[in-house]
């Protein structure tokens, strides 16, 4: 009875591999490949066979992933970030076999080498490990300046107001705290089609004249390590 459900299972096996082929053909499928089991003690029998993977009950396991960690420079002391997030392997276990579904990865951690700077203005103490030198314009919130998406910040959507600028993300990561040398403190959260390298667009709730009169000014930008204290930005 056995070895006859195994003939007429294999059969059906048969028959939907022919239909799924012609299917396939038909249509632009494909069938993934299965998984390559790299077994201890034997692979697993085919699943009807006795001693297979649906005649002993199979059990799948995770294996932990290892975690590296580096050191940077260029990351404040005290902070880290995940370079390379890890992932858990997998093990099926039938009886005593058992086989390899998936690899660990380990993960990357980056440890903060970077010496942080204070620098107190008016009282206020703010922290940073790098200073910029840039050049800086201004605009408001008018069409003329934003455009059909409005005064809004690209970042996060919100409407801007004083203390948002706008950078280019590739020298400035949006979401970025700083200082600015005449403006104060700031936060990146906006960007444009003009603001590109080492340029700060400043936003001011100020007429068309005072931006205008505001010109090109060069300033040292503060990249800070933290969110100033009493500044929502």
């Amino acid at each position: 009875m056995r070895r006859a459900y195994v003939a007429v299972t294999a059969g059906l096996l048969a028959v939907a591999a022919a239909g799924l082929s012609a299917h396939r053909t038909g249509q632009a499928y494909s069938v993934p490949p299965a998984a390559q089991l790299q077994a201890s003690g034997g692979i697993p029998p085919w699943p009807w066979l006795p001693a297979g993977v649906t005649w002993n009950h199979g059990h799948f396991s995770a294996v932990p992933y290892a975690v590296k960690t580096v050191q940077d420079s260029s990351l404040p002391q005290g902070q880290h970030l995940v370079v390379t997030p890890g992932t858990e392997g997998a093990v099926l276990k039938v009886g005593s076999t058992q086989a390899t579904i998936s690899s660990p990865t380990p993960a990357t951690i980056a440890n903060g080498t970077a010496v942080v700077h204070t620098l107190v203005v008016n009282g206020a103490t703010y922290h940073y490990d790098r200073v910029l030198s840039m050049m800086t314009t201004a605009y408001n919130g008018s069409f003329a300046m934003n455009g059909p998406s409005g005064a809004v910040a690209a970042w996060n959507g919100k409407p801007l107001k004083p203390g948002d600028v706008a950078v280019d993300p590739s020298v400035i990561p949006l979401g970025t705290y700083l200082y600015i040398d005449g403006y104060g403190p700031a936060r990146a959260v906006d960007t444009g089609s003009a603001i590109w390298g080492d340029h700060v667009d400043l936003f001011f709730q100020e007429s068309a004249l005072q931006i205008a009169l505001y010109g090109v000014q060069f300033h040292k930008v503060y990249v800070l390590t933290q969110p100033p204290a009493g500044f929502h930005g």
